[in-house]
């Protein structure tokens, strides 16, 4: 796999999350200082989600796949970003840096 493409990968892992954290934190809270518990970890994870598929974007744009139908299908549909990324990582398999692909006449 590209490193570049790993490391979107990795980021956009990281940004998914930070969105389940912040939806934990919503989930869990008690009435004492529900208002601001909740106003933060909705903004957490407003900006996780977007996160998310903006480094899913980046990784698929890096891979060299169009972009925007897998955008607006993440936006539909919610588990399109973890098949996207389950495609990126499993269909990039290469060699040693500067291998060539050995040719069948």
């Amino acid at each position: 796999m590209n490193a570049q493409v790993k490391n979107a990968l990795e980021s956009a892992l990281l940004a998914a999350l930070v969105f389940a954290v912040c939806l934990w934190l919503v989930l869990t809270g008690d009435e004492s200082g529900g208002v601001l518990r909740a106003t933060f970890g909705g903004l957490g994870m407003g900006v996780g989600i977007i996160a998310h598929i903006a480094y899913v974007a980046v990784a698929l744009q890096r891979a060299g796949r169009s972009v925007w139908p897998w955008v607006v299908a993440m936006v539909l549909v919610p588990g399109v970003s973890v098949v996207a990324m389950v495609l990126l990582s499993s269909a990039s398999v290469e060699g040693p840096e500067g291998a060539e692909p050995p040719r069948t006449n």
